[in-house]
C-alpha cells in the first residue's frame, strides 16, 4: 500500500548534514531488484514443496523497493542526489549471492533487524514530517517482514540448508558492527549507544529465531496429526 508523504519545510542544515549521506545509503540498499533472491526462492520452493513462497518473496521485494522510492522522493525534494553505488551495498549483495536461499534469508533477516533501530533513530532525530511518516511506516512493515522471515528460517533450518542460530548471531554481530561504523552518528543522535544498539539487534534476532522454532514445532505437530 502506498504512503502519502507530507510536504516538508526547509531541512535544517545541521540535520541535513547528520542524515543525508546515511539516508542515501539506506535508500540504495532498499532498492535491490531482488532477482537473485527470487531465483533462489523459486528453486528452494520447488524442493520443499512451498508453491506460495516465490509470490510472498516477490511481495517482500516490492515493499522494500517502495521504501527506497519514498526515501528517494524525499531526498530529491531536498536537493540531495541519490547514490548509484556504495561499497557496503555491494558487499551485502555479494554476500547474499554466495550460498543460495538459506544464506540470503539469514543476511536479509540481519539487514531487517538493524533497520529497526536505525529507522527508530531517524524518526526521533528528524524534524521533517515526510521522514517521520516514512520511518513509522517502514517500522510497521519491518515487523511483518521479520515474522515472514521467521517462517522462512524455519523452512531452511528444517531443510538443513540454513545457518544455525549461533552462526546467525555471529553474522548479525558482524553486520551490526558495519552498520554502526557507517551510521553510528545517526544512531547515537537517536539515543543509542553501541551497546544498546547491539542489544536491540540481538533481542530482535532472538525473537525471530524463537518464532522460527515455534513454526518448526507446529509443522511437526501438524505432520504427526495428519499421519
Amino acid at each position: 500500500m502506498e504512503l502519502t508523504i507530507p510536504a516538508d519545510p526547509a531541512w535544517p542544515e545541521a540535520e541535513r548534514r547528520l542524515l543525508s549521506d546515511s539516508l542515501r545509503q539506506f535508500q540504495l540498499g532498499e532498492g535491490s531488484d531482488g532477482c537473485n533472491l527470487l531465483r533462489f526462492a523459486r528453486t528452494f520452493a520447488a524442493r520443499v514443496g512451498d508453491a506460495d513462497l516465490p509470490e510472498a518473496v516477490a511481495g517482500l521485494i516490492a515493499e522494500e523497493q517502495r521504501h527506497s522510492r519514498w526515501l528517494g522522493q524525499v531526498l530529491r525534494a531536498h536537493g540531495e542526489p541519490l547514490l548509484g553505488r556504495h561499497w557496503v551495498d555491494g558487499a551485502f549483495r555479494r554476500l547474499r549471492r554466495t550460498m543460495g536461499f538459506g544464506f540470503e534469508v539469514a543476511v536479509l533477516v540481519s539487514a531487517e533487524v538493524v533497520a529497526v533501530p536505525y529507522y527508530t533513530a531517524v524518526g526521533r532525530v528528524t524534524s521533517l514530517p515526510s521522514l517521520r511518516a516514512i520511518c513509522e511506516r517502514v517500522l510497521q512493515d519491518e515487523a511483518f517482514h521479520l515474522q515472514f522471515q521467521a517462517h522462512n528460517l524455519s523452512l531452511v533450518v528444517r531443510d538443513r540448508f540454513g545457518l544455525r542460530h549461533a552462526l546467525h548471531r555471529g553474522l548479525q554481530m558482524a553486520i551490526g558492527a558495519v552498520v554502526w561504523q557507517q551510521h553510528g552518528r545517526v544512531l547515537a543522535a537517536g539515543g543509542y549507544t553501541f551497546a544498546s544498539f547491539c542489544q536491540e539487534c540481538d533481542r530482535l534476532l532472538l525473537e525471530v529465531q524463537r518464532r522460527s522454532y515455534a513454526s518448526r514445532l507446529q509443522c511437526r505437530y501438524d505432520s504427526a496429526s495428519a499421519s
